[in-house]
Order: C-alpha cells, then structure tokens, then sequence
C-alpha cells in the first residue's frame, strides 16, 4: 500500500525514559570507575575528572595552561612522541577545564587501549613542563584570547560576568594576553603539585567495555597512588554589581551583543526543573517566544537564545544576541515583553506540549550511546547532580501544568531585577531607552 504522504505521522508521548546510574568500581588505590558498556563498536573513552579547576586558580588561565602543559612531555616521552604515538595509534585525546575541575579525555580503539592509555596516564603521572613547548602553550592562548577579545559578544559576555558574579570572582577574570605571557613554570606547577593526584580523580569510561578494559586500567592506574585526602569542592562567593546596565564601548563595531543574566535558584532547589521549562519557552529552542517575536516577526536579529546556568551554588537565565546597535533597546524592551507574559498569561497547552516534547527529545538523545550516557555521569562531578538527577528531570517535565509555570514565573521572572550589558560602538546607538 502507497503512503499517503499529505498526512502527517502520529505524534507518540514519550514514555518510560529512564537513567540508571550504575554504581562504581573502586580500584586498588582507592580512585572510583564509572562504566556506560553496551556500546557496538570496538572502542572506548575513558574521562578523567580531576579536581583543579577555574575556583582553584590564583591566576587567571591557570588550569588551562596547566592542562596542556601535562602533554608536553613526560619521564618517557617528548612532546613529539606523545603526539606521534597518539596519531599512530589511531586515538584522541582533549582537555578541557571547567569550574571545580578538568576533564581529561582519551578515546580509543580497544584493540590499542593497552598503548595508548599509559601514554596519556604517563602525561598526568609524570610530565616534565619543558620550556620551549610551555612557551608555545603560552603563545597559543594569547593569540586566541587577543582575536576574542575584539569580538562584542566576547566582550559582553566578559562584562556580564563581572556584573553578575563580582569582580574578584574566578568566572569574572577577563585575562589579557600579556597576563597569559607572564605566567611562569614554577606558577603553573605549583597547581599540578597541588590538584594532580590520585585521590582527587574519578573515572568514567564508555563504549564496548570488557572485562579486558577494565583490567588495562587497574594494571596501568594502581601505580598512581593517594597521598592524602581529596581537595575540597569552592563555592566562591556572589557578589552582583548593583549597576543593571552597563553599555561597553567598542570602537568601529558593526554590530552591538547583547548579554542578560536574571539570578534564579541552584540545580537543588525544587522549582530549578521549571524554571528549566520556562527558559525552553522564553527562548531555548528554534520556535521559542524570542526567536518567534525578536527574529521572525520583528527581524532585529538572526538569533536569539535563553539558557539556564545550573551549578551547585548558583543559577541563573542567560539570554543573548547580536543585532544593528540601532535596535538593542528594542531587543531589550522585547525580550522584557516576553518574560512579563510568562507571568500574567498561562502558556496554552499546545505550546506547551510542544516544549516538553522538545525536551523530552533533547534528554532522550542521552540515552543513545554510552559516551552521552557517560558524559551525564560526568555531570555529577562538574555541576554538582546525582544519579537519580535524569529521572527527576523526566518526571518534572511530565508533571509540570500551565498553572505551576506562571506560579513560577511570578516568582523569578522579574526582569527588573536582570543583568544588561551591551558591547557596541556607542555613536552608533539611538538615544531611546528601555522600557
């Protein structure tokens, strides 16, 4: 029988999403192994979480030089047979530095998991931070720190972090380059001395995972072993500015970025999943009342987005854009328009719908491979969830009504109370102000 392709398909309901966080293995020296098997294909990445992150630094892009200066070399290697090995070998590796912690990756076919994963433990165990390739790493940073540093949205980003978190805040250093240039060896060793040891690790490895992966990894990490208690979680103090708007000027700028930040409630508190929902609506996905209105309807930009910042301590709805400098006030008043009616006016239930099946998708996508599985767990050391953290969220989602959302609304959504930063050039900006 011919499909009739003028009718659409059947909408289903999603249905029995569930998440179960297996429980760790601890190898012989104590370090915690999470395991996200099943997967089809003959490889694996292995994650290491290593407490050393944003909020331990003393100076700014500390961590980060730190991370690759590890790969410079170790007792065994140089920089160049690190490198050449890895390719030969057919794996990767990657860093990446986040707010109490780095994340060290390495990917691998399974037959060459035996090579390639004392390579990369050697780098962590053992590195040598030899100068020539340290100032290169230097060298590197700086150069993409001056070409972001004249971009308006890396400005009002920038800004907007001062103006939310405080100046002696860690998420509010704005490093220059010639910052990154001073930085000295003894600066960057002193922080893997510090954080780069064993009891401040947890492992999380995904993919085809057996019995003979498992074993590689004890064989190779029991060598590294704790010398004392792990190092504490930071949780640097808040302190907003009490200046609302801020506008920063940028000579000869094209274009004006527009940065928002609104305080609501960390990833623990009961309303922070719909909170959650009430960003999606506002402005989280392709047809949110933002794009709708600001994009579509309005055209004062190509794009507009609002997301939900969760961490242990902190939370709170970023929303951001760029557009002609001529229309930022507009895009301000528009933006405000739309939040004030998620707080007076009940979402229709079609919108609704729509939204939470976008959410559904968007979490269910997790389930698919065991590296998304395994980057969920990885959650639990970057942003402060736990296990059952999935399945609370698919249920908040299912449970949630028109009526609790603008209950919720009315209680966070006060856009008084919001952030504005605008990086443009300010001879190009009208006189008018926001409502």
């Amino acid at each position: 029988m011919a499909i009739d392709r003028s009718i659409p398909p059947p909408v289903r309901d999603f249905s029995n999403i569930k998440l179960n966080v297996p429980d760790p293995i601890i190898l012989s020296n104590g370090m915690k192994l999470w395991i996200a098997g099943n997967g089809e294909d003959e490889i694996s990445k292995l994650s290491i979480y290593l407490t050393g992150g944003t909020f331990q630094e003393t100076l700014p892009m500390q961590a980060t030089t730190c991370s690759m200066a590890v790969f410079n070399g170790n007792k065994n290697m140089s920089y160049a047979q690190i490198a050449e090995a890895i390719d030969y070998y057919g794996a990767w590796r990657a860093s990446q530095v986040y707010d109490n912690c780095t994340e060290f990756a390495l990917s691998s076919l399974n037959e060459n998991f035996s090579h390639t994963l004392p390579i990369f433990i050697d780098s962590l165990m053992s590195p040598i931070f030899p100068d020539n390739e340290f100032e290169l790493n230097k060298r590197q940073l700086a150069v993409n720190i001056a070409t972001a540093r004249e971009k308006v949205k890396y400005i009002a980003n920038k800004e907007m972090m001062r103006q939310y978190f405080g100046n002696k805040h860690p998420l509010a250093s704005d490093p220059t380059p010639e910052v990154i240039y001073s930085l000295t060896q003894e600066q960057i060793q002193n922080f893997y001395f510090k954080y780069y040891k064993a009891q401040n690790c947890n492992l999380v490895i995904a993919g085809h995972i057996t019995d003979k992966e498992i074993a590689t990894i004890e064989d190779i990490l029991s060598k590294w072993k704790p010398n004392g208690a792990p190092s504490p979680q930071v949780e640097p103090q808040v302190t907003p500015s009490n200046e609302m708007l801020k506008v920063v000027h940028k000579e000869g700028a094209v274009q004006a970025a527009i940065a928002m930040a609104l305080k609501t409630v960390p990833r623990r508190h009961p309303d922070y999943f719909k909170i959650r929902i009430l960003t999606t609506v506002l402005g989280g996905y392709f047809g949110s009342r933002l794009m709708s209105n600001i994009r579509e309807d309005k055209g004062y930009t190509y794009g507009i987005g609002a997301s939900l910042s969760g961490r242990s301590f902190d939370g709170h709805i970023s929303i951001s854009t760029e557009c002609d400098t001529q229309y930022c006030w507009d895009v301000i008043n528009e933006t405000k328009k739309e939040m004030k009616r998620l707080c007076t006016e009940p979402i229709p239930k079609e919108e609704l719908d729509i939204v939470k099946r976008h959410m559904l998708s968007d979490l269910v996508k997790t389930l698919d491979t065991p590296f998304n599985i395994a980057g969920y767990i990885g959650n639990i050391f970057l942003y402060g969830t736990y296990p059952s953290y999935f399945n609370e969220h698919i249920q908040a989602i299912l449970d949630a009504t028109s009526n609790d959302l603008i209950e919720t609304a009315q209680r966070y959504l006060d856009s008084s109370l919001m952030h504005i930063v605008i990086a443009c050039d300010k001879n190009k900006m009208p006189e008018k102000e926001f409502s």
